[in-house]
């Protein structure tokens, strides 16, 4: 670990990115096959089985020369190796891993999401060893991928963090996903990673990070990822915290049967734990409380509710959640809509 006790005040958007010297193994924008939510009958998503997004190609980052620059509005400017970052306290969390959908389309629900285990080290522990500087708000992150996206050509991607929630102790400079090191489509050999927020926020490839009095001046924290003016609000606001969403895993077309209990079930998450969620059977003209499982860490909570159906036909089952705040899926069009499926009730087999 190399610091620098002169404070370092360049603002990211000034600083020379590592990221033009990066060779692409991958250019432009690419995502991987996403599960279907009937598929997600694990509490924790295999890695292969998570869905990968990438908005300007995926770099080719050599972890023997790789390092993590933590400047800005700090005490001592720090750099470290992969072997520095492995040498300081590691520690793990379970967190849901959800995409915020197409900044093109935030309106279109998309649920791609999985539940994984991080490991790392506390993004706290970083920026306590650098000091941070009175005035600071937030910390701004930098990946190694740079491209095309949108029909314009990006030098870096770069997100930012409210400085409160950098420091909270959940975020992670994260080195394995599921007990393994970070694979480059995952955005090793090192990524960032906040619980509680939409992944667009936790950077890939990640090679610096900048504490700053203000926001990033970049594309992905101006023009996309910023969610218009809605309701209760006059002013556009950034896709950081994860709104309330669920997802109906079973039952599906074939289990379903009159006079014959089936337990209907799936996940339900938030940045906030989920206090509540409500099943329907009639596309939602009505509702029911199911039972919700307690939250631990920012993992997925478990719902299920019980029901035996009466009549033959078609039913359109629908859940929708809840935060201990009070927040709920909407059923308009939104990136957290309330989910919806067709099941048929059919005859019993003989």
């Amino acid at each position: 670990m190399t610091t620098s006790q002169d404070a370092d005040q360049e603002r990211s958007t000034h600083a020379t990115p590592a990221s033009r010297g990066t060779p692409m193994l991958r250019k432009g924008f690419g995502l991987t096959q996403e599960l279907r939510p009937e598929d997600m009958t694990s509490y924790l998503t295999p890695e292969a089985d998570v869905f990968s997004v990438w908005h300007l190609g995926i770099p080719d980052v050599p972890t023997d020369t790789w390092s993590l620059t933590v400047g800005g509005r700090v005490g001592r400017r720090l750099t470290l190796s992969l072997d520095d970052l492995r040498g300081l306290p590691q520690t793990e969390i379970t967190s849901v891993h959800e995409c915020a959908g197409s900044p093109l389309a935030p309106t279109v629900p998309q649920r791609r999401v999985g539940n994984v285990r991080w490991g790392g080290v506390p993004l706290s522990e970083l920026l306590g060893l650098a000091g941070i500087e009175d005035g600071s708000a937030y910390v701004i992150s930098t990946g190694a991928d740079h491209g095309v996206f949108d029909s314009r050509y990006h030098e870096r991607y770069e997100k930012d963090l409210p400085l409160g929630k950098a420091m909270d102790g959940t975020a992670l400079v994260a080195l394995t996903v599921n007990g393994s090191p970070l694979p480059v489509r995952r955005g090793g050999p090192v990524r960032l990673v906040v619980p509680g927020y939409y992944g667009t926020n936790s950077t890939k490839w990640l090679t610096s990070l900048t504490v700053s009095d203000r926001r990033s001046a970049g594309a992905f924290t101006t023009t996309y990822y910023m969610d218009p003016p809605g309701e209760g609000s006059s002013v556009a606001t950034p896709v950081w915290e994860l709104a309330p969403n669920s997802c109906l895993v079973a039952p599906v077309d074939g289990q379903v049967h009159p006079g014959r209990p089936v337990e209907i079930w799936g996940w339900a998450w938030a940045c906030e734990p989920v206090a509540r969620v409500d099943v329907s059977v009639d596309g939602g003209h009505t509702w029911a409380p199911a039972e919700v499982a307690a939250r631990t860490g920012h993992a997925w909570q478990r719902f299920a509710l019980t029901w035996t159906p009466s009549a033959l036909g078609e039913h359109v089952l629908a859940c929708r959640a809840t935060t201990h705040s009070g927040a709920t899926q909407p059923s308009t069009p939104r990136r957290n809509r309330v989910h919806q499926r067709v099941v048929f009730v059919t005859p019993a087999p003989s």
